[in-house]
């Protein structure tokens, strides 16, 4: 199995400039009247959702993770899957 890829330093690789082929020639003296807009970053494969936070106790979280690894998913796949069950639960 294959490591992925570091989320942190793909983001990092776009935000550095690439370096011109040769020296750029300025002929004209560009005034800037506000600064550029920040861009957000975020993963390709969370477009278009929204973040959900929970504290969880230190032994809670723990076992969710091991239930992960035991399971082979993520912590994100059992918490949709726990929100799903939930919303089946009370029917909606």
């Amino acid at each position: 199995m294959t490591k992925r890829p570091s989320l942190a330093e793909s983001m990092r690789q776009k935000l550095e400039p690439v370096p011109p082929a040769r020296p750029a020639i300025v002929t004209e003296v560009s005034r800037a009247t506000e600064p550029a807009p920040a861009i957000a970053y975020h993963a390709a494969t969370r477009a278009g959702l929204k973040k959900v936070t929970a504290a969880l106790d230190p032994a809670v979280h723990k076992r969710l993770r091991m239930l992960a690894v035991d399971l082979e998913k993520s912590g994100e796949d059992l918490l949709r899957e726990a929100i799903d069950d939930l919303f089946a639960k009370y029917g909606k």
